[in-house]
């Protein structure tokens, strides 16, 4: 579910007349934070965003950017 949306919104964001370049590098960034994961054996908090963050920053070893903490807000209110 959480890779739909990210697709979803980087589609929109490349069609975007503005072309947001750091939300393009934030979806980029979570979508490979999440290849790391075998989706169909584990859980994706996807509805809470303070263990979503906190699965995130496991992955990548150091704290989210500003960006990616507003993406995945983004994500959750969806």
């Amino acid at each position: 579910m959480i890779q739909t949306k990210l697709l979803l919104l980087e589609y929109a964001t490349i069609n975007d007349s503005d072309q947001n370049h750091w939300k393009l590098a934030a979806i980029r960034s979570i979508k490979n934070l999440l290849l790391q994961l075998d989706l169909n054996a584990e859980i994706v908090p996807t509805s809470n965003l303070g263990k979503l963050k906190s699965l995130l920053i496991s992955l990548k070893g150091d704290q989210l950017s500003k960006e990616e903490a507003k993406l995945l807000e983004e994500l959750v209110m969806v």
